[in-house]
């Protein structure tokens, strides 16, 4: 079973961050987006994994999200992975102050899973995948979009860890909850 855990996003959000493919035209670059229904931050992607080990993921994202308390959160800004002068991947960031909380949450739970795959080499950013460019046609163009598009959601509330399932398919990959994880209420 293919699996990941992230942080989800409210609806609103998830059709705010899908709008932004509209600011980038195809003219440009083939872009493959990523379906609204599929939008949220990543904290870790664990591949696949056999099912004798979900109850034991289960067990131990429940004793991750009980460490950490819910936030508000607002997400701001649009750039690319890995740079500009090789775009590979369009995301959209977070303000700044919660980088830290949800960092934190991302290191917990790859230290609780740490049995099921090795530390990930690149440093944890959080930010919200919106779409993969697979053919960049006019660069120069491209660049200049990306970078004059001003992009800053209301705040919102997260609340909860998510375990989901994934399924790839030829239209693109079909996302299922798996298990929900509340964080603490703040006091």
């Amino acid at each position: 079973m293919r699996t990941f855990i992230a942080l989800e996003v409210p609806e609103n959000i998830q059709k705010e961050v899908f709008s932004l493919k509209e600011n980038i035209s195809s003219h440009y670059a083939k872009i493959r987006w990523v379906k609204k229904e599929n939008i949220h931050i990543t904290l870790a992607f664990l591949g696949e994994i056999v099912e004798d080990v979900i109850e034991q993921v289960k067990e131990r994202l429940q004793l991750v999200s009980k460490k950490h308390q819910t936030f508000t959160m607002t997400l701001q800004g649009v750039g690319v992975f890995p740079q500009m002068k090789r775009p590979r991947v369009l995301w959209v960031g977070v303000v700044p102050e919660v980088k830290e909380p949800i960092t934190h949450i991302a290191n917990d739970v790859i230290d609780a899973l740490g049995f099921l795959h090795p530390k990930d080499k690149k440093k944890f950013s959080p930010h919200i995948t919106f779409g993969r460019i697979k053919f960049i046609s006019d660069l120069s163009s491209l660049q200049k979009v990306i970078e004059s598009i001003s992009f800053e959601t209301d705040e919102f509330m997260v609340n909860k860890i998510t375990l989901f399932k994934s399924d790839l398919k030829p239209d693109g990959a079909i996302y299922t909850p798996l298990s929900k994880y509340p964080l603490r209420e703040n006091k």
